[in-house]
């Protein structure tokens, strides 16, 4: 397939959505082999909020008809081209592809079935630029988890950290070792910090302002951290579903009224998981919005201390976007671009579906 020269630097589109729908990111980035080493820039990027209505609609999708969601799909495609359109007219670059991971739907691994709704053909017909998108697929149907995806990208542009964590809508992790790399989801953040938050006045908890004033609740706390998949081996991923059927109505059932103490419980959980994720690794970069999470950086310092790394603006908020993009980069030179031992796969792959306007 390859047609390009991965010496060189060449540009591209990462489009990356989360599962929180706090908003869709889009970076234009560079990338180039250099003395067998991977470099990469982020020329350019920005966070669109979601038109109330697209949000509205992603919010329904789970509950849609087999032609309704195919039809919201391509509805979905068609937007993010239409973004993609209004972003390349700020910059000065003409970007050779658009990788995107789009909005997931539907996760669930283990029934064979993974699927990221905004419909490639659509984002290529609009922006008449070549496409790379449902990178999860290849990888469900060689049995693996179909996530974390990222620590592609973290084993070949940020080789120099122990770990890595993203705190988007779960925090995830990618680490080495036994001279492997590994990954999975530790537990959910942003997916139910934005759920509780939008039950007061806000969208979200800006810098953990309302779990702050809140007290973690000890009984519900002690029932989510004994929730079976902390203890499940990885690589194992989570999803939407099993936050509706398993982690919420543990919130939902427990005495507990206070939206403030509710918040609070659940930033001391992602700190006791992520701690225990990452007790053992000295040198962790932190990404994702989460980080602009006052309230859950401070109780995360008070028992990582000095382990834990917070880079640039441009790097947490644009990092996934990025590496993304860095997958479609690989995947158009035939390179693989997860990793088995990460997801659980029986291989590797050069993953992701391409349209060619």
């Amino acid at each position: 397939m390859s047609k390009y020269n991965i010496t060189e630097w060449t540009c591209g589109i990462g489009l990356m959505s989360g599962t929180s729908l706090d908003g869709i990111d889009l970076a234009l980035c560079s990338f180039r082999l250099n003395n067998n080493k991977w470099e990469y820039n982020i020329d350019e990027a920005i966070t669109y909020q979601y038109d109330e209505k697209i949000r509205k609609m992603l919010m329904q999708m789970p509950q849609m008809s087999g032609s309704e969601l195919m039809i919201a799909d391509r509805k979905l495609g068609k937007y993010y081209g239409e973004l993609i359109l209004n972003f390349l007219r700020t910059t000065h670059k003409k970007p050779e592809f658009i990788a995107s991971h789009g909005h997931t739907i539907f996760h669930e691994p283990k029934m064979g079935m993974t699927f990221q709704a905004g419909h490639g053909a659509s984002i290529a017909a609009e922006t008449e630029i070549p496409v790379i998108c449902d990178f999860r697929s290849s990888d469900v149907a060689l049995n693996g988890q179909g996530a974390p995806l990222v620590p592609i990208g973290d084993k070949l542009l940020f080789e120099e950290f122990d770990a890595l964590v993203n705190l988007g809508g779960f925090a995830n992790i990618s680490k080495e070792d036994s001279n492997k790399r590994i990954a999975f989801d530790i537990c959910p953040v942003n997916i139910v910090f934005n759920h509780y938050a939008r039950k007061t006045v806000c969208d979200f908890d800006k810098d953990g302002m309302l779990a702050a004033k809140g007290n973690p609740n000890p009984e519900l706390l002690t029932k989510l951290n004994n929730l079976s998949y902390y203890s499940e081996p990885y690589p194992k991923s989570l999803g939407r579903e099993w936050v509706e059927k398993t982690f919420l109505p543990i919130i939902e059932k427990s005495k507990v009224e206070s939206i403030n103490d509710i918040l609070s419980t659940l930033v001391i959980h992602a700190v006791n998981q992520i701690t225990q994720s990452t007790k053992h690794n000295k040198k962790i970069l932190f990404t994702g919005g989460g980080v602009k999470n006052k309230f859950l950086i401070e109780n995360l310092r008070k028992e990582l201390k000095d382990s834990i790394v917070i880079p640039n603006e441009t790097i947490i908020d644009f990092k996934e976007a990025m590496v993304f993009a860095f997958m479609g980069w690989l995947r158009l030179n035939d390179l693989p671009n997860t990793i088995s031992s990460a997801t659980g796969a029986s291989k590797s792959t050069s993953a992701g579906a391409v349209y060619i306007p």
